[in-house]
């Protein structure tokens, strides 16, 4: 349990990090939308994006339940917290993390649309979508304010860097961290079900 006063601490914290959140959660949505028309454009093409994904779902047939839901969960808390650590470079790194994993969502959920329907989309990413999405576009803003701090720190102005990522990294192992496990549980657990349940509609 979270103590009343680690709890105004990040309240505080979310109520800065609000303008951050506001332009990933922008980024996010445009990059998924550009990579939702690219694969319209050229879906050959666009599906060389998907290459790293097609291996991951043959490495996972090999792996029992409890082994799909840890390598989810460490691959997503992984990039996550990586995206934080590495945004003193003013904020490139969460950037990037953001817009290639908004782009690739694109071209898969049109990719889907096509051959499954939109039904069977909705119900392969909403359930654990719900949860992992908003913590990727947490983490990066939290990256991106990282960043905001390095750059006014190289302008001389009165901030510590320091302070400000071991703030963020703070955020992360508190409110972020557990929630990206129960979102690897419902991905491995709850959202197979939903999509045979579809499926068999």
């Amino acid at each position: 349990m979270h103590d009343e006063n680690t709890r105004e601490k990040f309240t505080t914290y979310l109520k800065e990090l609000k303008p951050f959140v506001g332009l990933s959660l922008a980024l996010f949505i445009l990059s998924t939308i550009a990579g939702y028309i690219y694969y319209s454009l050229d879906p050959s093409y666009a599906l060389n994006s998907l290459a790293g994904l097609e291996e991951l779902a043959k490495m996972l047939q090999e792996l029992s339940a409890f082994e799909i839901m840890l390598l989810i969960f460490v691959n997503n808390a992984v990039k996550m917290f990586f995206s934080i650590l590495l945004g003193f470079a003013l904020g490139i790194i969460p950037f990037g993390f953001l817009i290639i994993n908004g782009f690739v969502i694109g071209i898969f959920a049109h990719y889907q649309t096509v051959e499954n329907g939109a039904l069977f989309v909705l119900a392969g990413l909403t359930p654990h979508g719900i949860i992992e999405i908003p913590m990727l576009i947490i983490s990066s803003a939290i990256g991106m304010k990282i960043g905001y701090v390095a750059l006014q720190a190289i302008r001389l102005e009165p901030v510590s860097l320091k302070e400000e990522i071991i703030q963020g990294i703070k955020f992360y192992l508190h409110w972020l961290f557990p929630l990206i496990f129960l979102a690897a549980v419902i991905e491995t657990f709850i959202t197979p079900v939903v999509i045979y349940l579809v499926a068999s509609v």
